[in-house]
This record gives C-alpha cells, structure tokens and sequence, in this order.
C-alpha cells in the first residue's frame, strides 16, 4: 500500500535539494540544515522552475502561499534515503556495488577496482572525489559520497546505461548523514584509520565507530579488511558475515591475502602476493607501501566477486596512476620533477614522502598548507613529519575558508625546529618552489591533488594545482 508522499511523487522526474538545480519536472525537498534552512527557498526553486516542493514540516511557521503542489513532511530528514531510493526504484539492487570506506586510499582503491574489472569485462562506473561515471570522463560531484537524493539517482544514472558494478567511495560524512543507508552494497572495503575530520567525529573512537558502524551493518556480501589497521581488527571481529564472507589483508600480519618481501627502486616496486596460502611474484609501477596496501584491497575485492588469481593479477598491469594522486608532471629533463597529491593529513603525508625516498632524487621540497575552519590539532603532526621527511617546505595556503590563511600558516609554522618559506598565495609558493629547485630535486606539491578550486570565505575560486605548475614548468624552460 502506497503512502500519501509515494503517491505525491508519482507525477514527477526528479528530486532535488538545490534550489538552484532545477531540471524538467523536479521535486524540490526542503528541511533544516546546519547552515540554511532549505524552506527558505522554497520561492527561489518555485521561480526556477520546479513542479512542486515536499518540506519539513515542524517549526514551519512561514505563511507562503505555494503555487504548485505540495506536501508537509514530519523527520523528512531522516527519510530522504528511502524516499529517494523508492522514488528512482530501487537502484541498487540493479547493479552490484563495492563500497570503499577508510581515511585514506579510498579514491586510489575505487579507481584501481575500476580500471581492473572494466579490464576484465566487467562494466564498472566510478563514484567518489574524482567525480562519477565513465573512468575516462568522469563528471564533477560536490561531495565524495552525494547526498542522499543524488546518490540514488546517480546509481539510477549509472545501472540504465548497461554498467555491471559500481566502485564508491563512502566517507564518513556520508554515513553519519544517512546518505547510504538504502544502498545495497555487495563488498565492503575498509582501507584505514587516521587522525582527520575531529572537527566533525570530535574524537578518534567516535570517528572509529562511523567507519566501523558501516563495515558491520551489511547483513550480505562480503567485507575485505587491512587488518594491520587496529580498527580493521576491530571490524573483522565484530562481523557477524560467515569466515568465507570475511578477506582480511595485510602486510605485517598473517591473512587471507598478504604482500611479504617488498623491496622498491626508482622504476618499480615488487613483493610476494600470498593469496589464500599460495605465493605470485608482483611488480608494480607505482612506490610506495601505501599503495601496496590500496592493491591488496582490490584484490580482495575481485577474490569476493569471483575472479580467479590469474586473472586477478593480468589485470593489475592495466592500472595507471589516478589524477591528483602521487601525479608526477614533469616536462623535460632538464627541469626538476614536479607531485601533485592529495595528502591533507600526517598520515598520508608521511605516507608520500617515504615513498618518494627511496627514489634517486637529490633532494625533496614540500609545499603544503592546512585546510581553514577543520581539524587544526593535525596541524602541529604534519609540520613534525613535513620538517623530518623533506629537505626544504614552502608552508602556504590551503582551503583556508573562514580561517585567516596567515594564522593557519603561523599555526603550521610554529611546530618547525627551523623555520620554513612562508608564502600566503598558493601560486606564488608554487613558482617559488619551482624557482629554487634543481633539476635533480623532486617537489610534492600536497594536499589538493585533482582539486579545480580553492575554498576562500565562503566561496570557492577556480585554482589548479596542476594548471599552475605547468606554467611555472614552461616559464622555467624557456629561460634555460
């Protein structure tokens, strides 16, 4: 038996939370959030064009007189992820689903889990930071993990165009806010767990048990864990799936799936991948026991889906860098070799520059900042690894959003033993960094990686890491 709001959303196309992002025949939902109260635009969207509007309906004392047709909704919140997944049909149980969830190596994981099964014919789309759809022409999302509403339209987006499976990235955010809880999803990959978003989770143990809350909710499928992670231990225990549902991955520990013997020069990285007890040789293009950790995931998740081993490793040969993570752009080999990455917090700092060491490079130069308004105890760890790991660090602006960028900067700063280049304008630090190294010199460029834009006040400007380093690269070549 249809309620009284399923049959009210029969008559239309789509739903939508942005006043501003009205297409044909569009349903705009309105409730309070933590900055706005989306009933205030109900008149914008109304103007825009949408058909007609469903709006939280407690401490709703504004008298405006609806053109369209509408409906009172009491908890609209809490319902948006099975509004939206009845509405559009029940995507996701019309495509098989990976969810990726960890504090990093989620968006490496979910594009390498792209990359092999669309290698081994198996149709898979992306969703994540990159953006979602085709791995090759993927389209812009505001949020690693959507909001409750797009996420349901965009697995409706994906399933109708023939895709077999989806690689997503679920972050914390999203599940806290319930954008996932009526996707089904077949595995669940938990990659790790280190300090971030304390601005939000406020403490490491409410952070852990999001992460943790998601990997042991599914009932069905399977979950692939790094059990070298103390968290992960804690995941494995705590399933209740059957063993045989359970892939544990590691490095240091005994697990189903395990990398021993690892040893890395500047081309290529190698070690024994012991799967379910027998050994395979790998090599790998990529540096770095990060990204060894961001293989055997994958792996374990192309194990649950049924793939073979020798197939399983054909298709790592296929895997290719992703944008904005350990990205080198260099241009000539009489220039110095230029990172851009993604790395924002200690951790995954750390993470970069020991991987980079081994590598033949005279020296390492690091140009990083802090994002403004967030975590700001991660500040002080990263100063500490970013003065112990590199050679020289050109502190700069980040994201600052309502942060004063020169306070996130002295905050950084003060953790030196020496201080470090302090430039405010990201562009200038980057040509400044480009200016002073040698050609033998590599500089990591952290903390944005694929990112098209800086977040300054409460706006967002177009800025590319990328963009700007190719410019300074070619301004330097035609000097020399």
């Amino acid at each position: 038996m249809k309620n009284e709001l399923e049959i009210f959303l029969e008559q239309f196309d789509k739903l939508t939370l942005d006043s501003t992002q009205i297409s044909k025949n569009t349903v705009f939902i309105a409730y309070p959030g933590k900055k706005f109260d989306g009933r205030d635009f109900i008149e914008q969207a109304i103007n825009n064009g949408a058909k007609g509007v469903v709006f939280e309906s407690e401490n709703f004392k504004k008298n405006i007189n609806l053109s369209i047709p509408s409906i009172a909704i009491n908890g609209l919140k809490s319902k948006l992820s099975s509004i939206a997944d009845k509405f559009y049909a029940y995507p996701s149980k019309k495509i098989s689903i990976t969810g990726i969830t960890g504090t990093n190596g989620k968006t490496t994981s979910a594009y390498w889990l792209t990359q092999c099964l669309n290698y081994l014919g198996s149709k898979t789309a992306f969703i994540g930071t990159l953006g979602y759809g085709d791995e090759k022409s993927l389209k812009k999302l505001q949020n690693t993990t959507p909001n409750a509403l797009d996420i349901q339209y965009v697995i409706k987006d994906i399933s109708e165009k023939k895709y077999k499976n989806i690689a997503m990235e679920v972050s914390s955010h999203g599940i806290s806010e319930k954008r996932i809880t009526n996707i089904n999803f077949n595995e669940r990959l938990f990659t790790n767990l280190t300090r971030d978003h304390m601005d939000y989770h406020k403490t490491m143990k409410a952070y852990a048990d999001v992460k943790r809350k998601f990997m042991c909710d599914g009932k069905n499928g399977s979950i692939i864990v790094n059990i070298d992670d103390e968290v992960g231990e804690s995941i494995l225990k705590k399933s209740t799936l059957p063993s045989d549902k359970k892939i544990s991955f590691s490095i240091h520990k005994k697990s189903k799936i395990q990398a021993t013997n690892l040893s890395q020069n500047k081309k290529n990285l190698k070690f024994n991948l012991i799967y379910f007890g027998e050994s395979f040789p790998i090599t790998l293009k990529f540096g770095g026991e990060f990204n060894v950790y961001n293989i055997l995931g994958v792996v374990g998740c192309l194990s649950s889906k049924g793939f073979e081993i020798n197939q399983i490793i054909d298709s790592l040969n296929c895997i290719t860098s992703v944008p904005g993570r350990s990205e080198y752009i260099t241009s000539s080999e009489c220039l110095p070799s230029v990172m851009i990455d993604y790395a924002h917090t200690d951790d995954a700092l750390e993470n970069i520059l020991k991987s980079v060491k081994k590598k033949a490079f005279k020296k390492i130069l690091l140009v990083f900042g802090a994002g403004g308004g967030r975590d700001r105890g991660k500040r002080k760890a990263m100063a500490k690894i970013a003065e112990m790991l590199s050679d020289r660090c050109i502190v700069t602006t980040d994201n600052p959003r309502n942060e004063n960028p020169i306070d996130i900067i002295k905050d950084i700063s003060k953790h030196f033993n020496k201080k470090p280049i302090e430039i405010i304008d990201r562009k200038e630090a980057i040509g400044k960094a480009i200016d002073i190294a040698n050609k033998d010199d590599l500089i990591i460029v952290a903390g944005k990686g694929d990112e098209e834009f800086q977040e300054i006040g409460n706006k967002k400007n177009y800025f590319s890491d990328r963009e700007v380093i190719e410019q300074f690269l070619k301004e330097r070549k035609l000097k020399n």
